[in-house]
């Protein structure tokens, strides 16, 4: 099998999180799409794929509807032709399975889709109007099918730099974010430890629970140098659907803590600094209005780093830390601002934490779906930056 397929990335479009370039159709239509650890689904938008132009396009008989955390999509299930990369890492599928989607263009901001990476179970459809009590399907997820194909091995690997976009000037355009250094990262489809040029150090080994999403088991939570903060396991009523208390997940832009493990982060913060609390607080409702916090408001080099202990294949605790900076990166979005990407639970979700980039920023997860027996293991090293 060919070595791992190295293509860039880029915060530039969505903004809080990393595209791929991908082409579609037989015009070869091409679409910026979100690289999401925490879904399975191909979706694009009619901005970037014209079907009707598609000599490739096939229907089916699918319809597929999505929900997120931070929004929704639906549309029809098309067959057709997708392609990835140039030259020496240039591949293609003729009959890769792919939702036409509509959705809130806030939600994806300059981007034109999503690549989901997890499994088959995060990639159900259903049948069109017409055919009423049809079964729930499930389709087989793009990277699914590059590996079953014999495109790649399965294991991909993502280098990441920062959370969210950095921004130079003010009013930047996704051209000028994407010529921007700090925004670039890589995705390796069927590579890993080999791209030795992207990483350094050795790794750290996360155990992946079940092949679902990218289940791990968060066992605490450490601020600075305090005691652990032990995080409880999953309720015993969502264990059977959500299986465990944690997700690795690229596509948030945050660290999402469960309600209990959150409420003792605000308290720890608080011990070192009474007004951290606040400026968190201050720092939500800026970003629900679209802005951040001045720079000069919050400094990172007075907070502290949190550590995560997550369980390792071996049954040890894997340690990953995270600087404050970033959870509380500057020129975020626009200059001179911090967004702080520390969150509580989410309002009728499980008890369960979303780690998301700011546990990747500075480094190369491998994702390694045939280790673990079967169910994966997602490996951390330090990321080399580029330049």
């Amino acid at each position: 099998m060919a070595a791992g397929i190295e293509l860039e990335t880029t915060l530039a479009y969505a903004q809080g999180a990393y595209t791929v370039a991908a082409a579609f159709g037989s015009e070869g239509d091409t679409a910026q799409l979100v690289l999401d650890t925490g879904s399975s689904t191909l979706a694009v938008t009619p901005r970037a794929y014209q079907p009707e132009r598609d000599r490739a396009r096939q229907p089916t008989p699918w319809v597929q509807e999505i929900r997120y955390g931070g929004g929704a999509w639906s549309g029809p299930v098309l067959r057709s032709r997708l392609a990835i990369g140039h030259g020496r890492h240039a591949r293609a599928i003729d009959d890769a399975l792919f939702a036409l989607i509509e959705t809130d263009t806030s939600f994806l901001r300059d981007a034109d889709g999503f690549w989901g990476l997890a499994y088959a179970g995060l990639d159900p459809a259903s049948v069109a109007a017409g055919a009423p009590g049809a079964p729930r399907t499930w389709l087989t997820p793009a990277f699914t099918a590059l590996e079953e194909e014999g495109v790649v091995a399965n294991r991909f690997a993502l280098s990441v730099g920062r959370a969210v976009a950095h921004a130079r000037e003010s009013a930047a355009t996704a051209h000028q974010r994407a010529a921007d250094p700090l925004n670039r990262g890589t995705l390796v489809l069927g590579g890993g430890s080999e791209q030795q040029h992207l990483y350094r150090g050795g790794f750290q080994d996360v155990r992946i629970l079940h092949d679902l999403y990218y289940n791990a088991n968060l066992r605490w939570l450490r601020v600075g140098d305090d005691d652990p903060i032990p995080v409880p396991p999953l309720a015993p009523g969502d264990a059977a659907t959500h299986y465990s208390n944690a997700l690795l997940d690229s596509g948030s832009s945050f660290l999402v803590f469960e309600a209990g493990t959150w409420q003792a982060l605000l308290a720890s913060l608080g011990r070192r600094n009474p007004n951290f609390p606040g400026l968190i607080e201050k720092a939500r409702h800026a970003l629900a209005a679209g802005a951040g916090l001045p720079e000069g408001n919050v400094d990172p080099r007075h907070w502290p780093d949190l550590h995560l202990g997550l369980e390792a294949p071996d049954g040890r605790d894997s340690v990953l830390r995270i600087p404050a900076s970033h959870y509380w990166p500057g020129n975020a979005l626009r200059t001179g601002q911090r967004l702080c990407l520390l969150m509580g639970q989410l309002p009728h979700f499980p008890r369960q934490s979303i780690l998301g980039l700011p546990l990747f920023a500075g480094r190369y997860a491998v994702f390694d779906r045939s280790a673990g027996g079967g169910l994966g293991v997602v490996r951390f090293a330090d990321a080399r930056q580029p330049g």
